[in-house]
């Protein structure tokens, strides 16, 4: 009993120790986020806000988002929808990309994104050449 107290005391130690050497907040106001290379800084959106929406004469609605969820034929089980096409707003870009600018909204897939984990914002990282395409006002 006593060498299983002493070790779970070792234990919180090293754990208190870990969280004291990790505490240090360099999230101050006097940074940001400033993509290398090639690379775009994206901050996804909830919804496609480019998603066209229309009822027709017999009430059907269409282009409306698919459920979360569905039957899969092969299992018979409920399955999750993997959403592969995501839409967002360009936050900043490398200086080297060519035809993205800050403030574009973008189309990109799941596939080639990176999860930033900068102050919790959500952002995601896509390269330039994987962009699907970008969207912008007429002329």
């Amino acid at each position: 009993m006593i060498m299983e107290n002493a070790y779970d005391e070792l234990l919180q130690n090293a754990a208190k120790t870990i969280v004291e050497n990790n505490l240090e907040d360099i999230c101050t106001d006097d940074v940001e986020i400033i993509p290398c290379n090639a690379s775009v800084l994206i901050m996804p959106y909830e919804k496609n806000p480019y998603r066209q929406m229309i009822t027709t004469a017999s009430g059907i609605i269409v282009g409306a988002e698919s459920s979360k969820t569905y039957k899969s034929n092969e299992t018979g089980e409920i399955e999750q929808n993997v959403d592969v096409i995501h839409c967002g707003k360009v936050i900043a870009h490398g200086p080297d990309c060519k035809n993205v600018e800050d403030g574009d909204d973008v189309f990109y897939t799941t596939y080639s994104m990176t999860p930033v984990p900068f102050r919790k914002k959500g952002y995601v990282m896509v390269g330039e050449n994987l962009l699907i395409c970008r969207i912008v006002k007429k002329k």
